[in-house]
């Protein structure tokens, strides 16, 4: 990364706000089992959020559009997009309470997460429309399943009409309609989404060059699924993130990139800081294997700490992160 007089490019973030509030557990509970959790942490979460204040803190302009409800913990995401500088022009303060959530961390830095969305599930394709502006003057907008769906839908056939890319996270996973997967240009998804995706159940337990493999044996029938499509990532937690690139011959190129080694405390948030760092690097104009590097990083310094905000790097870290050793691109061939 560069220093650079002209302004820093604008994201649109289809945005989600929830109190998060998580438990530190000695493990994960089995079914019906009660455990004494040893420490609690509480902050203001969100895919969208982490995503629109991570890109705020790595350089990006960022407007953000989020439902909140009519609480205190509204009155704290106001304050916090306020700190952090990123634009709540499109903010709405909907009836009833804003989205929380739960989270169960386990010593081992594995979890599991219940969300009510509250507020996030009442934002309309008439939100999204009252956007527009802000969506055409994007460099970027970016999506996640975290907010109404009618919402992330009307704002990517917006910016694909514009010719803004559009980045989509499908998490919680569930089958987009043709419409959205006409309108999106790149999609992170985790092994699990990519086994929804792929429809390949086994993809879980393969190694990465098999799950590449798996995704080269599908890209016929991805590109038709999802014609506006021209990149597929998929982030592997502890083995880096796999990208593939749809060229304009219609033919797929395959990048690997290994993780850094790294202690984890805490994953939760680390897809949301991989796509932070991702997205930074294409909006700076980096290549495939190269934003996956950033990813990468950026994923695992959200994964070495505890929380998620406090954990969201800032640019001057990310430069840190970049001048130190790190896995190099892997290029896949079959």
């Amino acid at each position: 990364m560069t220093a650079s007089a002209s302004p820093p490019p604008r994201a649109f973030v289809l945005g989600n706000f929830v109190q998060a509030c998580c438990w530190q557990v000695a493990r994960l509970p089995a079914p019906g089992e009660t455990l004494q959790a040893h420490g609690f942490h509480k902050e203001a979460g969100g895919k969208g959020l982490n995503v629109a204040v991570g890109l705020q803190r790595l350089g990006a302009r960022v407007q953000t559009l989020i439902g909140c409800g009519q609480d205190a913990a509204a009155d704290e995401l106001l304050a916090l997009l306020a700190t952090e500088g990123v634009d709540a022009t499109h903010v709405h303060r909907l009836p009833g309470p804003s989205g929380w959530g739960a989270g169960l961390i386990g010593a081992d830095g594995h979890n599991t997460i219940a969300v009510y969305p509250g507020a996030n599930g009442l934002l309309t394709a008439a939100h999204a429309e009252a956007a527009r502006s802000a969506i055409e003057a994007a460099a970027l907008v970016y999506g996640q399943f975290e907010t109404a769906l009618p919402a992330v839908q009307v704002a990517f056939e917006i910016a694909h009409r514009q010719g803004v890319p559009t980045v989509l996270n499908p998490s919680p996973w569930q089958a987009p309609p043709a419409a959205l997967r006409s309108a999106t240009h790149t999609l992170i998804v985790n092994e699990l989404e990519a086994a929804g995706l792929l429809d390949a159940p086994a993809l879980l337990t393969l190694a990465v060059a098999d799950i590449a493999r798996a995704v080269r044996q599908r890209q016929q029938a991805l590109a038709i699924a999802w014609p506006a499509l021209r990149r597929l990532v998929v982030t592997l937690g502890a083995r880096g993130a796999l990208g593939a690139e749809r060229g304009d011959d219609g033919g797929w190129r395959l990048v690997h990139v290994p993780a850094p080694a790294v202690d984890a405390l805490d994953t939760v948030g680390a897809g949301d800081g991989f796509a932070c760092g991702y997205v930074t690097a294409v909006l700076a104009g980096q290549a495939l294997g190269t934003a996956l590097v950033w990813g990468n990083l950026c994923g695992a310094h959200v994964a070495a700490r505890r929380g998620v905000l406090d954990a969201l790097p800032f640019a001057a870290q990310l430069e840190g992160l970049l001048a130190g050793p790190w896995p190099p691109p892997e290029k896949l061939t079959f």
